[in-house]
């Protein structure tokens, strides 16, 4: 089984690498994509790395990292033309071309495009996108074989409107455990700050700043956010903002922390907003690292962790402050926690196990699938 992952990064994120490290667009098209693996944003190259692991032949690439890209289509004597979402299409298909995949497999949101992914979808056995954002309203993702969400209403609504849909949660990739390991100094990480929120500021995570602005009112806490020019002047926020953490600075970070809370986004499914899941990356993240996680109460929480011994759950920032600061009393009992989350984590919520989850849906929907291609080729990418 082939397969081609086609990932959209924060343009943020990538704008800050590039122009961090200007010698790196001038890299050929492996190393250069390694590179921006390496710096643990996002899922990196979790999903490729599992799926070869379980015996699939797997390739990922970031479709609007357009220096990569670029250098791609340089390599491969492609001539590009139009604006920069045409030349990401055209580049997108050259690279199905040349990899022939079995199955195309898109992180939503993706600027590709319906129409674009209806015709890549005469090109391959299996169209798979994944997505646990609100849904544009522009966008109708008629082209999909198959949809997999870590969101329950997303799944319930493609379901409903004739899409097959799979339930597919979030992770923590493993291997970030030894790559912080090898960023230390010391043998242990230190305990830097009390309380932190690393997150970030857009249209969709509204609850956040209402919340932050009434806990930081009873306690203070550490925050790591993007979309900082979002928030009001007069928001306690500012005072205790400490800038952006992307990749391993997040992970750094969260592992510094005594304790972190995290706050979900709100996801709208096509004007059904749910406060009812958890779902989000920060619970794999900071129990994966070994921090004692604060996260919101939900109705499925109890299903990822047992709450009290593995996670701590709230209602409200009052009821926050005052877990926060039994925590913080009770030093054994947060270390507990924490160590009892990760282990969670590490037997339960890894991308490894994760990905031989996904094989398997992978596999079955191609037995299902009624469209040929012709012949395979077996190039790399």
């Amino acid at each position: 089984m082939r397969i081609l992952l086609v990932q959209t990064w924060y343009p943020e994120f990538l704008t800050e690498l590039y122009r961090a490290e200007p010698q790196l667009a001038r890299l050929p098209f492996e190393p250069q994509l390694q590179r921006l693996f390496d710096t643990a944003f996002g899922i990196g190259n979790a999903y490729s790395h599992g799926l070869r692991k379980a015996g699939c032949d797997a390739c990922e690439v970031i479709c609007n990292a357009d220096e990569v890209q670029a250098r791609w289509a340089t390599e491969h004597g492609l001539a590009l033309e139009g604006n920069i979402h045409d030349r990401r299409r055209q580049i997108i298909a050259a690279q199905v071309e040349h990899f022939r995949p079995d199955v195309l497999y898109v992180f939503e949101w993706s600027p590709l495009g319906d129409a674009f992914l209806n015709d890549m979808r005469g090109r391959v056995r299996l169209l798979t996108g994944q997505i646990a954002s609100p849904l544009p309203a522009n966008r109708t993702f008629a082209a999909y074989d198959l949809m997999l969400s870590s969101w329950p209403p997303v799944v319930n609504y493609f379901r409903t409107h004739g899409t097959p849909a799979v339930p597919f949660r979030l992770g923590f990739d493993e291997r970030v455990l030894s790559g912080l390991a090898s960023r230390r100094s010391t043998g242990g990480a230190e305990k830097k700050y009390d309380i932190t929120f690393v997150g970030g500021f857009a249209p969709s995570h509204r609850n956040r700043i209402p919340f932050l602005d009434a806990l930081l009112r009873i306690r203070p806490v550490d925050i790591f956010a993007y979309g900082i020019e979002t928030v009001s002047p007069s928001s306690p926020i500012h005072a205790h903002y400490r800038g952006q953490a992307w990749g391993w600075r997040m992970y750094e970070v969260l592992e510094a922390s005594r304790i972190t809370i995290n706050l979900h986004a709100e996801i709208d499914v096509r004007g059904d907003v749910s406060h009812r899941f958890a779902n989000n990356m920060r619970l794999y993240e900071a129990t994966g690292v070994g921090t004692c996680l604060l996260t919101e109460s939900r109705d499925n929480l109890g299903d990822l962790f047992e709450i009290g011994r593995e996670i701590v759950a709230y209602d409200d920032p009052e009821e926050a402050a005052r877990k926060i600061s039994h925590l913080l009393a009770n030093d054994t009992a947060r270390r507990g926690i924490a160590k009892a989350g990760q282990q969670r984590t590490l037997r339960e919520h890894t991308y490894s196990s994760r990905t031989q989850e996904l094989a398997r849906i992978l596999d079955e929907a191609l037995r299902n699938s009624q469209r040929s291609v012709g012949t395979v080729s077996t190039v790399p990418l």
